[in-house]
């Protein structure tokens, strides 16, 4: 009986812990991530960057990172996002490196990120290594793609290897919607964006559209995508432009600005409901989203 009351106490104590710290398993948790192309920027507006990432709810960055800089470069703006609430993950990537000569550059990136981490204390490293490597932008996709997704698969392969040598690194990639349309070449029943959904702890898929639900809209491009990584228990994080786009005003939120977009992402929370694997969203990016008119 006393081993019984003393576990309901501790089930009691740890239930208060998570009212009171407002904790969440990873698993339940909503992200709202958003990219941050521009390292320079951690520099010269540290403190904008923060507060725009409390007021906006971003609890997840993308930095790309540039290996030229010292640790210490990353350390102080690492921190002081953590203690906001936001993780930063390593973001690198280039249409070359989804090309097989070009995998010891995504290699020296992860590499990077590895060396930083064991340099810096725990709040100071990344949590995360992100990939945006698009091929499709490549001459080579237009003449062989399914060489291109052989290559790039091989570099996944690669890149996933080494990430995982630090089992508290999360690994994700970003992929168009449309990726699901080609097959990964050594298992000619799967989708690539399928295996990649599989191989990755989340991948944000760049489903830009300007609306939630209806007709060529953002819940109309994902289901594949999300089927899958409700069955695999993996997280997909649904991506929105805020960057003029040239490919017609139904693509991006630049036209209709931040209340309009913020009502579309809330309405995209209630269509999702139902799919385990939905993880939250990632708008692209800081540098246009701060700019976007109300």
């Amino acid at each position: 009986m006393k081993v019984a009351s003393r576990a309901v106490a501790y089930v009691c104590l740890f239930s208060l812990f998570f009212l009171v710290t407002g904790f969440s398993s990873p698993e339940k948790e909503t992200r709202k991530a958003t990219w941050l192309w521009h390292t320079n920027l951690i520099a010269s507006e540290q403190e904008e960057i923060l507060t725009f990432s409390r007021e906006q709810g971003v609890n997840l960055l993308y930095l790309r990172i540039d290996m030229t800089q010292k640790p210490a470069y990353y350390q102080s703006f690492i921190r002081e996002a953590r203690r906001n609430g936001v993780q930063v993950h390593a973001l690198a990537g280039s249409p070359t490196w989804g090309l097989k000569d070009n995998q010891n550059r995504v290699l020296a990136m992860v590499d990077w990120v590895h060396t930083y981490n064991q340099r810096v204390s725990a709040d100071e490293k990344f949590s995360g290594v992100h990939l945006d490597i698009e091929p499709y932008l490549l001459p080579e996709w237009k003449a062989d793609p399914e060489s291109v997704i052989r290559q790039w698969g091989e570099n996944a392969e690669a890149y996933l290897d080494l990430v995982h040598q630090d089992p508290a690194l999360e690994v994700g990639c970003d992929i168009p919607f449309w990726l699901d349309k080609y097959a990964m070449p050594k298992l000619p029943n799967t989708a690539f964006s399928q295996w990649l959904i599989s191989q990755h702890d989340h991948v944000a898929i760049m489903s830009y559209r300007d609306q939630a639900e209806g007709p060529n809209s953002i819940s109309s491009l994902v289901p594949q995508e999300l089927g899958w990584a409700d069955e695999l228990g993996k997280k997909i994080l649904l991506g929105v432009e805020t960057k003029q786009s040239g490919e017609g005003n139904y693509v991006s939120f630049y036209e209709e600005g931040t209340q309009y977009m913020n009502q579309e992402i809330d309405k995209l929370s209630e269509l999702m409901a139902n799919h385990s694997s939905y993880g939250g969203i990632a708008v692209h990016s800081y540098e246009y989203w701060k700019v976007l008119r109300d």
